[in-house]
């Protein structure tokens, strides 16, 4: 693999003098301001020894999260191709049986919504109190919905090809692995027309180019560390040999704008016109917005929100028709 691997470790943390201060998410003010949501880049955490993320404990949350909010919990086993589509979960086997066989069980396991869980939404509020000091509180406003997703990965399995609908904090709290991101500005990578449908009818629409990934940067992720993926920037994961726990800080926008012109073109690009991408031209952008929330009114009303109805990278599936509209 040709592409550039960065290797973050506690000892460059210390170098950077970003640990030990009393906070779970250690962020560097200046790459931060640089880089929020703009490009992907290197944070630190204090999440490694913390003992909510250790085996056992993860063992009462899938029993919690199986009695209580048993749709917030997405496994699967035994995929190895890292272009293949989110699936619904095995029907012949339980997330618990999963977990006490993690060493051997090839599995995948995504707790979507830990902070439902009282002591885990105390870490989740935590680390987004980090985020604000270094943001300021304006951009609270503009944090919808708050999540924490935590991943349990048997050695050696793959997390699939995809993008995500929201800013995401991934923190790397046991094992080791690498993540693939791509530039999501790369049209030849991530062409308009994958978006739009992501955005729009399918969220499994980005799709892998085995001969372009040279074009990743390729974190290499241990315990302590964790990288910042930005809306829409596509990745893939694979674990090492070991098991794998980590944990996805993630909001979701109340900014819509995303939605509102990415779906505008898609019904404009099915309509055989070639449609402007976002974010190139004030007007068109103006014209689109009350367009695409219309779009979104709809299709919500008539089949459910998108991004809330079943499994993909996290743990959602498309259920829409493409001639939905």
């Amino acid at each position: 693999m040709n592409a550039e691997i960065r290797d973050y470790s506690e000892a460059g943390a210390r170098r950077h003098g970003l640990a030990g201060n009393g906070t779970l998410l250690n962020l560097d003010r200046a790459e931060f301001e640089a880089n929020f949501n703009r490009n992907f880049f290197e944070v630190q955490h204090q999440l490694a020894d913390h003992p909510l993320f250790q085996i056992p404990r993860l063992l009462e949350l899938a029993d919690e999260m199986t009695k209580k909010w048993p749709k917030d919990i997405y496994f699967d086993a035994g995929v190895d191709d890292i272009g293949q589509r989110w699936s619904g979960a095995p029907a012949d086997i339980t997330v618990e049986d999963l977990m006490r066989r993690i060493e051997t069980s090839k599995a995948w396991i995504d707790f979507k919504s830990a902070e439902r869980s009282k002591e885990y939404g105390k870490v989740l509020n935590t680390i987004i109190c980090d985020i604000l000091k270094i943001s300021g509180r304006q951009l609270e406003k503009n944090m919808r919905r708050k999540q924490m997703a935590i991943f349990v990965t048997s050695p050696n399995r793959i997390s699939t090809y995809h993008i995500d609908s929201e800013v995401n904090f991934l923190l790397q709290i046991r094992g080791e692995k690498e993540i693939s991101l791509f530039d999501r500005k790369d049209r030849e990578v991530l062409p308009e027309v994958e978006i739009e449908r992501s955005w729009t009818v399918d969220v499994n629409a980005a799709v892998y180019k085995p001969h372009l990934q040279d074009r990743a940067t390729v974190f290499k992720l241990r315990p302590g560390n964790g990288v910042h993926i930005p809306v829409n920037s596509p990745h893939w994961v694979k674990n090492g040999n070991n098991i794998s726990v980590s944990a996805a800080i993630l909001y979701h926008s109340w900014d819509s704008a995303y939605y509102n012109l990415y779906s505008t073109n898609y019904y404009l690009r099915r309509m055989g016109l070639n449609p402007t991408p976002p974010f190139q031209s004030k007007l068109l952008d103006a014209l689109k917005q009350p367009v695409g929330a219309a779009i979104q009114a709809y299709r919500t009303a008539r089949f459910g929100n998108l991004r809330n109805i079943g499994p993909n990278a996290d743990g959602i599936h498309d259920r829409t028709p493409d001639d939905a509209f």
